[in-house]
């Protein structure tokens, strides 16, 4: 991607510590196909953000941009809105790096439920900020229903077989979740089914975290080769960590039986018009998870269209934040993906994040990642005076560290700059 201002390179670069250290951001993303969220596609279209906001988006004839603004020439890449994760669990968005990496992967807004902080046991707020110089997920709280067990799923088991709180002879926690997630296979299958489209008719909203039911059906496998974050050692431990222990033949027949209904349950409800969005609860590793739960979905029987929908549209809508969010539109928040490949022919693509926009502010992962990654705390807080000094070295380092930059940007493939 080249700069059509003719800005020199040192000058780019300046400019991108510049913008984490500045206020909102004004840019124009031009010649690139976009996918605005809504169904519409804009091949060589024009993205217009100004102040942190969504201006004008189609074709560059109808879109003029604003004097003194960037002009981004993103041709041959793809950009879609920013994803969203309806339930991340507390436990690991509260880390900030967990948040700082979800970010740089592409999760633009996070639900977190509040957890306790301590050592009081107060109420702390979920790590994440609306201020667009820090990379880090906006904040936003779960809706009810996305916190009960199985959201319409759990309702339409209840009405078929009751969902016992005992268990199996032996109960370690291991044993009862093996139960609980395994137990469903007992329901009538057709009756599932039935209610699956009953309730998709009604136009209710179901965030089924395919992806955690996945983990315990069977062993998972790091992808590789799609995004060179996923190959750190941050990632492959917590995925390491979260790995489950081995299960005897019976229990992977059962969960691997469990997971078939619960897929043909999404795919009956998405197909008779319910909203389906994307829920993590802290499977794998933070933004990762949510690259998963789209493969997921489609796994079940979605499109890679419709899944890259349920990471957007429809989970800003089930947050109550379709008016801010979830598709590129006049008025929303400039928050988005640069992609280097079209995600609706293979889902796995959303993985390819060459550049994350958000309030229209841009951020190079590879770049932000090895100059932050050692001490990211005084970069994803909202406190005024580390946001300064953080800055500030943000951009030192930027400085220091140019050649290494442009070696990341080449083993991205095509160069951004």
């Amino acid at each position: 991607m080249t700069e059509t201002k003719g800005s020199s390179t040192w000058l780019a670069v300046l400019a991108l510590g510049l913008a984490a250290c500045g206020g909102p951001g004004s840019i124009v993303i031009d010649n690139a196909n976009i996918l605005d969220g809504t169904g519409a596609a804009w091949p060589n279209g024009r993205l217009v953000v100004v102040d942190g906001v969504v201006t004008c988006l189609g074709a560059a004839a109808d879109c003029a941009g604003p004097a003194g603004v960037d002009v981004m020439d993103a041709d041959g890449f793809w950009v879609v809105p920013g994803l969203i994760d309806v339930m991340d669990a507390a436990g690991e968005q509260s880390e900030e790096q967990a948040a700082y990496l979800a970010f740089l992967l592409g999760v633009t807004t996070a639900a977190v439920p509040e957890v306790p902080a301590a050592p009081d046991g107060g109420p702390r707020p979920p790590t994440g900020s609306e201020d667009a110089r820090i990379p880090a997920p906006r904040p936003a709280i779960p809706p009810d229903p996305a916190l009960r067990p199985f959201g319409v799923f759990g309702d339409a088991i209840a009405a078929t077989i009751p969902m016992a709180t005992s268990g199996p002879p032996s109960r370690t926690p291991r044993d009862l979740r093996v139960f609980a997630r395994s137990r469903w296979v007992q329901a009538d299958r057709e009756a599932l089914l039935d209610s699956a489209r009953a309730m998709g008719a009604r136009g209710l909203a179901f965030a089924p975290q395919l992806l955690e039911q996945e983990r315990w059906a069977a062993p998972y496998r790091l992808p590789h080769g799609m995004n060179r974050l996923l190959e750190h050692p941050m990632v492959t431990e917590r995925i390491q960590d979260r790995l489950l222990p081995g299960r005897t033949p019976a229990e992977a027949e059962q969960l691997d039986a469990a997971l078939d209904v619960l897929r043909d349950f999404v795919r009956e409800f998405h197909a008779a018009g319910g909203s389906v969005s994307t829920a993590t609860d802290g499977a794998l590793a933070p933004g990762l998870a949510l690259h998963e739960e789209m493969d997921a979905l489609v796994t079940a029987g979605l499109s890679p269209e419709d899944a890259l929908y349920a990471a957007t549209r429809e989970a800003a809508r089930t947050l109550g934040l379709e008016s801010s969010r979830g598709t590129l539109e006049p008025g929303k928040l400039g928050d988005f993906l640069i992609l280097e490949s079209d995600p609706r022919v293979d889902i796995s693509l959303t993985q390819t994040v060459s550049r994350i926009g958000k309030g229209g502010v841009l951020y190079d992962p590879p770049t932000l990642f090895d100059a932050l990654l050692d001490n990211p705390g005084s970069r994803v807080s909202d406190n005024p005076l580390r946001l300064f000094v953080g800055s500030g070295v943000l951009l030192l380092t930027l400085l220091l560290f140019w050649r290494g930059v442009r070696r990341h940007r080449r083993s991205l493939g095509p160069r951004l700059l």
